[in-house]
């Protein structure tokens, strides 16, 4: 991955970060963005005291304009893309009756229409340059269906669909397009819920294989691979990890 150049959406984010981060260990240039400038400044400046650089972007994943600029402007500044990795999302944990039509939109547009703005924009790029590696963080919630998620398991469900769709229709650029999906995990994403709901937190433990929840560096191998040239024949694939929970 030497002097590769890799976007992070929701690179300030827990599983984000630790993925740029093990990018960055392995040579590649990184380029972050989040809606959160406080989280940016943390996380660069916690990269600065290991010697990383990388640049940065506020901004939200819904807004089109601000993508198709931030994306033009870093392949002026680096010639091309080698390597994007979405990792934004947010989920709402309510029963289907109790949601209001701002509610869903809220899930579906950062999830769904939010993961197609962005890919959209990089697709640009990469099918005009004939190469690149898409890296799509999904959930196990894409595959495993419960009370309470119904936007997000909609959401990523859909996620999921477009990655294979994209996977096919890009192949003939040269393009993997492929699929990480985590277990409940251990970051800003799950800390306040279960905070507040303890005993839901014990239950989701116990029904993993390895009595644990999952932590963001767990996913950083699956993300190096995928974007190095050892997944070069690998294409439309989701790497599900989850400790076994879902072969269950």
């Amino acid at each position: 991955m030497q002097d590769k150049v890799a976007l992070i959406a929701g690179g300030a984010g827990d599983i984000g970060a630790a993925c740029a981060r093990a990018y960055a260990h392995y040579g590649a240039r990184i380029i972050i963005f989040d809606r959160d400038p406080g989280k940016i400044r943390e996380r660069l400046g916690e990269w600065k005291k290991e010697g990383i650089q990388a640049d940065s972007y506020c901004g939200d994943i819904t807004d089109e304009g601000f993508l198709e600029s931030m994306v033009k402007e870093i392949a002026a500044i680096y010639g091309r893309i080698d390597i994007a990795l979405n990792n934004i999302a947010v989920t709402n944990r309510k029963p289907m009756l109790e949601f209001t039509t701002a509610q869903w939109r809220d899930v579906i547009d950062i999830n769904l229409n939010g993961a197609y703005y962005f890919l959209r924009e990089v697709g640009r790029v990469m099918c005009g340059q004939d190469h690149g590696k898409i890296i799509q963080i999904l959930s196990t919630g894409a595959y495993r269906f419960g009370a309470n998620f119904s936007a997000y398991g909609a959401s990523k469900a859909g996620v999921s669909a477009l990655v294979k769709c994209l996977a096919v229709e890009w192949a003939p650029h040269n393009i993997q397009v492929n699929g990480i999906a985590p277990t409940a995990t251990e970051t800003g994403f799950t800390r306040d819920y279960y905070r507040e709901y303890p005993e839901r937190m014990e239950a989701t433990i116990q029904n993993h294989p390895y009595k644990r929840l999952g932590q963001p560096e767990d996913y950083v191998g699956a993300a190096v691979y995928l974007a190095s040239e050892a997944a070069d024949f690998v294409n439309g694939e989701v790497i599900i990890i989850d400790s076994g929970k879902t072969v269950k």
